[in-house]
């Protein structure tokens, strides 16, 4: 059996799928979190992960949250690769869904090649948004068929983003 790899691996938040309803009858009486300064031109638009160093355009809206990978190799833009996070604010936290467009490919150097593209979507979870940090978990591929693009086992994996800063030059 030919291994594959996933190209660029999304091992932070190979994010998260759905956690509607039970979310929110879990919820009801969790006190409110500390919101973020969503609509305050303070609330820094870009973040990278501490985790796997992915960038995403992050926007806070009220009870909505939303992120996207931003710094995405040229070559998986072209073929259309992303990952974006929407999420709703369920009482003291911040449940949703991560979409994700995957790249497969298989061998290593210049005989590397794409084999398949997945669409996948996972759960994520976001427990604290300050205008300094952002923390989380979100459920990440522990085993995968990209073949198939048939997801046999998932697992969560705790993140945290922080403010992306300009260099130093």
């Amino acid at each position: 059996m030919k291994q594959y790899r996933i190209l660029h691996r999304i091992t932070l938040a190979l994010f998260l799928a759905s956690l509607p309803l039970a979310g929110i009858l879990l919820s009801a009486q969790q006190p409110k979190p500390q919101a973020a300064a969503s609509t305050s031109q303070a609330f820094p638009a870009l973040w990278r992960s501490e985790t796997t160093g992915k960038e995403y355009r992050v926007q806070v809206e009220k009870d909505h949250f939303y992120a996207e990978w931003v710094n995405i190799p040229p070559e998986s833009v072209k073929r259309g690769a992303y990952i974006r996070s929407e999420c709703r604010r369920v009482g003291s936290k911040w449940i949703g869904t991560t979409r994700i467009h995957l790249l497969c490919a298989a061998g290593e150097g210049a005989k590397e090649h794409i084999v398949n593209t997945c669409r996948l979507q996972f759960r994520i979870e976001i427990n604290s948004i300050q205008a300094d940090r952002i923390v989380g978990r979100g459920e990440t591929l522990k085993r995968f068929d990209c073949q198939s693009c048939k997801v046999d086992e998932t697992g969560w994996g705790d993140f945290a983003w922080v403010p992306k800063t300009p260099r130093a030059h």
